[in-house]
């Protein structure tokens, strides 16, 4: 199972990932059903309202501060030679389509899972 977050951390990304919220789920299905190879039933996307308030003073100064944070989370740990595979993919992919937006990706793996669900 891989979990990704799209975290919008200002309006005006909030507002463009809604507004092309199929192309940019699209885009990380794809990267990650290619790069990690999960089947479609085990990859779960949410896009999240802004709940960012500020940044501190020396981001903004610096102009690091992200417009938007992707975060895959696994409990799959022999995916890991994969990750930053996934993750250069993902700039790639998202800087043709969204270039315009600030992004960082954090890849990460969960130590313990477990769900009621069955797919």
């Amino acid at each position: 199972m891989t979990y990704v977050m799209i975290l919008p951390k200002n309006e005006h990304a909030q507002s463009r990932m809604t507004e092309d919220c199929d192309a940019a789920m699209d885009l990380l299905f794809l990267a990650v059903k290619e790069i990690l190879q999960i089947p479609d039933s085990d990859i779960i996307l949410e896009l999240t309202r802004c709940t960012t308030v500020a940044f501190n003073r020396s981001a903004v100064d610096a102009a690091v501060a992200p417009d938007v944070v992707l975060t895959f989370a696994t409990s799959d740990r022999d995916l890991q030679p994969r990750f930053d595979t996934l993750c250069d993919r993902v700039l790639s992919d998202w800087n043709d389509r969204f270039g315009d937006l600030k992004l960082e990706v954090w890849v990460s793996l969960i130590d313990a899972w477990a769900a009621n669900t069955e797919a």
